[in-house]
C-alpha cells in the first residue's frame, strides 16, 4: 500500500511532466482523466495525492507524453506510519484530512478531538459536538493546503429539508459527505439566503439545489447562479414532489429550458449524481 506522502510526490512528478509539455495547470486533471480513462473527480484526487498510483497508470502517462517512466518514480522514506483519510467537521463544511487514531476514548478523559466511524468514513469532531457512537482518540490531524490549480471541484448543495437520517444527518449533509468522499469539495447550505450570500464571494464549479426552498422555488437561486462569474456551471435540481403532484411540472420544464439544468428525483441516487457532475464538468 502506498503512503500518502508517496502519492503526493508522484502527483507532483506528474504535474511537472505536464508542465514540461505545456499543459496548463487548470487542465492537468482533465488531461489525466482522458489519459487514464478516469472520472473528473478521480483525476482530481490523484492530482492532490489522495489516491494510489499503479505502475500501469504511470506507464500510460509516461508513454502518452513520450517520456521514460523513471521521471515519475520516486522513493520517499516516510518517518511515520501512514494515517487514515477522514473528514474534519468544522461546522459549515466537512474538510478532508488525514488522521492518526488511538484507541477508544477512556472514561473520564476528554481529548481535544474524537473520531467517530459513520457511513463508512471516519469523521472528526470536538467532543461536545460529536454524535452518539464509539469515540476514538485523535492523536494527530494533518490538513494539507492545496494549490488552487489542482483544487477539488467546488459543489454547493442547497436543501432546506430539516429531516435527518439514521445517522443524524440532514439531506444536504448526506449529499456533501458522499460527494466529498468521491473527490469533490461540497458545502451544504440550509436556506436560500445563506446560499446567496456565499454565491457573492465563492466560485462554485457545480450546484445541487432542492426545487422547493422555503416559500420559493429554486428558479430565483438558479437565475442568480447564471449571473455569476461561472454562468455555465452545471446545475442539478432535486425534487421529491413530482409523483405526489405537489409541484408544478410546467414551471420545472420552463426552468430546464431557460437555464439548461438537470432534474433528479429525491431521494437522490448519490452514485448517479456524482457521475453526472463529473460528466458535466469534463464536458466544459
Amino acid at each position: 500500500m502506498q503512503h500518502s506522502q508517496d502519492n503526493l510526490l508522484v502527483a507532483n512528478c506528474v504535474a511537472q511532466l505536464m508542465d514540461r509539455h505545456q499543459v496548463p495547470r487548470q487542465k492537468h486533471a482533465g488531461t489525466l482523466a482522458k489519459t487514464l480513462g478516469l472520472s473528473f473527480a478521480q483525476a482530481h484526487r490523484k492530482m492532490r495525492g489522495q489516491s494510489n498510483w499503479t505502475f500501469i497508470e504511470l506507464k500510460q502517462i509516461a508513454d502518452a507524453f513520450g517520456e521514460p517512466i523513471t521521471v515519475l518514480v520516486d522513493s520517499p522514506q516516510p518517518d511515520r506510519q501512514p494515517g487514515t483519510p477522514a473528514l474534519l467537521d468544522v461546522g459549515s463544511k466537512l474538510l478532508p484530512c488525514v488522521v492518526w487514531l488511538g484507541g477508544e476514548v477512556p472514561a473520564g478523559r476528554s481529548p481535544e478531538y474524537v473520531a467517530v466511524h459513520m457511513s463508512g468514513v471516519w469523521r472528526i469532531y470536538s467532543p461536545e459536538s460529536a454524535p452518539v457512537g464509539i469515540r476514538h482518540v485523535v492523536e494527530l490531524i494533518e490538513i494539507r493546503p492545496r494549490p488552487a490549480e489542482t483544487a477539488q471541484p467546488a459543489v454547493a448543495v442547497v436543501d432546506d429539508d430539516g429531516g435527518r437520517d439514521a445517522s443524524g444527518l440532514k439531506t444536504a449533509d448526506t449529499i456533501c459527505l458522499y460527494l466529498n468522499e468521491k473527490g469533490f469539495d461540497a458545502t451544504p447550505y440550509y436556506d436560500a439566503s445563506s446560499f446567496r450570500k456565499a454565491l457573492r464571494h465563492t466560485r462554485f464549479d457545480a450546484f445541487v439545489v432542492d426545487w422547493l426552498l422555503g416559500t420559493e422555488t429554486a428558479e430565483a437561486a438558479i437565475s442568480d447562479i447564471r449571473q455569476t462569474g461561472n454562468p455555465k456551471a452545471p446545475v442539478f435540481i432535486l425534487t421529491g414532489q413530482l409523483e405526489a403532484g405537489n409541484v408544478n411540472e410546467s414551471e420545472i420544464a420552463r426552468v430546464i429550458t431557460a437555464f439548461d439544468v438537470n432534474v433528479l428525483e429525491k431521494p437522490a441516487r448519490l452514485p448517479l449524481l456524482a457521475a453526472e457532475i463529473s460528466k458535466r464538468l469534463m464536458a466544459k
